[in-house]
């Protein structure tokens, strides 16, 4: 007997050729490449594969796995992602989906939450993104100030050996696409210490203004410090010398150029380069950074700014889930991109800045330019564990709710990868309620009975099913005339005699 009709809505498979974003990259990006070679500013590999594998990603072209019914022998097909970090909006969505599921189901005990937002001033923002020991060593510096606030309030309400946790998200982008690392920290709102050698958890008082105040200040206070120490700063906070760059960007002066560019709100390349994003909006405007609006436990000293207003009690699971998701998010949603008539590319912000503007407008090679300032260069972390939830704390198997579970990848008997815990067919169904694994017809499991690779057995699939089995075309190259002077010298009656 078979199973009950599903009741799930029927899964549609995902067209990102017909995206802004896609047909953007798809038109320009070959134009783009090809000038910066020009230019002898070739972009990083790990930049043109960011690139190469966002094109191939849900294209069945490209490759595709089969599912069945068990029970009606229904198929269909669902194409791979490119299960990159950078930019691709669906697996951004579906690794923030997956890390909002992972830490609540899994691992974050059920005790209240507070978020804190760590920004920097625009000069440490390029310092940050070019050299990765730097960035963490200043990260390292942030997390013990924000643990250093509890354990100060633990000690002063009588808690004893308190030991408070974090899990820090690296954000690298702001909403007008732009360059800025900064740090989004989730912390259980209090501290765990061990009464009678059993764990428990200790509620303190809210954070107040004050303290938001005086963490920032220490914060501050701590990385300039740090920074006169290794000679990078005077003592009155000027710079004297840039930090030693990575070598990725040693080696490429247009991933310099572009970062630069990015956070400063400006065009790198193409004939805009020095100049400002255009931007759209109402107010009459200005050129400066949008300064950060100062409200309830939000403080900034010095270009530092600490933001502590934010916080889930402990039953409130969903908004949990929802605040990591925020947190986890990627830089772009095809909902804010419009190619306009003109061929620009126009961007809408999430909110209206201070001046009025409302929207952003770029050249595709200008628009591309930005999304390669946001790939996180190769071997970056973006998320760091610190206190009861260090992977070698002896607090993180006792509260995290299941600690044998591991994201990621699972390991058989055999040695081999086996399967992930959080599937992308659950992803699916708790994104979008579309359970790809129950058959639309008859509500049977649909399993994967192979995955298909080969180029002629790609196009002999989809050939029959109708499909189109040709990869979207790119547009090749478009090369632009440079105009020149030319002026021929003045010459006598034999000079024109000899040259004809």
């Amino acid at each position: 007997m078979s199973a009950a009709p599903c009741t799930t809505p029927r899964y549609v498979r995902r067209r990102p050729e017909l995206t802004p974003c896609y047909q953007i990259l798809q038109d320009h990006l070959s134009t783009f490449i090809v000038e910066r070679q020009a230019e002898n500013r070739p972009l990083p590999d790990y930049v043109r594969a960011e690139f190469e594998a966002y094109l191939r990603c849900g294209i069945l072209a490209h490759g595709f796995l089969r599912l069945q019914c068990g029970d009606c022998q229904t198929e269909h097909i669902v194409a791979f992602s490119c299960k990159k970090r950078g930019f691709c909006p669906s697996c951004c969505a579906r690794r923030m989906a997956e890390a909002a599921a992972h830490l609540v189901e899994h691992v974050l005990p059920l005790v209240p939450y507070r978020q804190f937002v760590v920004s920097f001033p625009i000069p440490l923002r390029y310092w940050l993104n070019t050299n990765k020991k730097l960035f963490a060593k200043i990260q390292n510096l942030v997390l013990a100030e924000v643990h250093r606030f509890y354990e100060d309030k633990a000690e002063a309400a009588g808690i004893n050996d308190p030991t408070p946790g974090s899990i820090a998200f690296t954000q690298r982008w702001g909403s007008a696409l732009n360059l800025n690392p900064h740090l989004h920290i989730l912390c259980p709102d209090g501290v765990y210490t061990r009464v009678a050698g059993q764990v428990r958890f200790r509620n303190i008082d809210p954070i107040t203004e004050q303290e938001v105040a005086a963490t920032v200040e220490r914060i501050a206070l701590k990385v300039m410090r740090y920074l006169q120490k290794k000679g990078y700063l005077d003592k009155d906070g000027e710079v004297v010398t840039n930090p030693t760059m990575d070598e990725l960007f040693q080696t490429s002066e247009a991933l310099i150029l572009a970062t630069q560019s990015s956070i400063a709100g400006k065009i790198a390349f193409g004939p805009n380069a020095g100049k400002y994003v255009t931007r759209i909006g109402s107010g009459f405007g200005y050129l400066e950074e949008i300064p950060l609006a100062k409200g309830s436990r939000c403080y900034s000293i010095h270009g530092f700014s600490l933001h502590a207003n934010t916080s889930v009690n402990t039953h409130q699971r969903d908004r949990l889930a929802k605040l990591i998701e925020y947190i986890a998010r990627g830089p772009l949603s095809n909902e804010r991109l419009e190619v306009t008539d003109d061929g620009k590319v126009k961007l809408r912000l999430k909110s209206q800045w201070v001046d009025g503007t409302t929207h952003l407008l770029f050249t595709p090679g200008e628009f591309i330019e930005k999304l390669a300032a946001l790939i996180p260069p190769p071997r970056a972390h973006l998320v760091r564990w610190r206190g009861v939830f260090a992977p070698n704390s002896p607090y993180r198997k006792a509260i995290t709710l299941k600690p044998e579970v591991k994201k990621g990848f699972q390991f058989g008997d055999d040695g081999e990868k086996s399967f992930k815990n959080l599937t992308w067919s659950k992803m699916l169904a708790r994104v979008f309620k579309i359970d790809v694994t129950r058959c639309p017809d008859c509500g049977g499991l649909m399993r994967a009975i192979c995955s298909v690779t080969d180029g002629f057995s790609i196009r002999r699939y989809l050939k029959h099913l109708n499909i189109a089995y040709e990869p979207p075309p790119r547009a090749p190259p478009r090369y632009t005339q440079e105009s020149f002077d030319f002026v021929l010298p003045a010459l006598t009656d034999e000079e024109i005699i000899t040259y004809l």
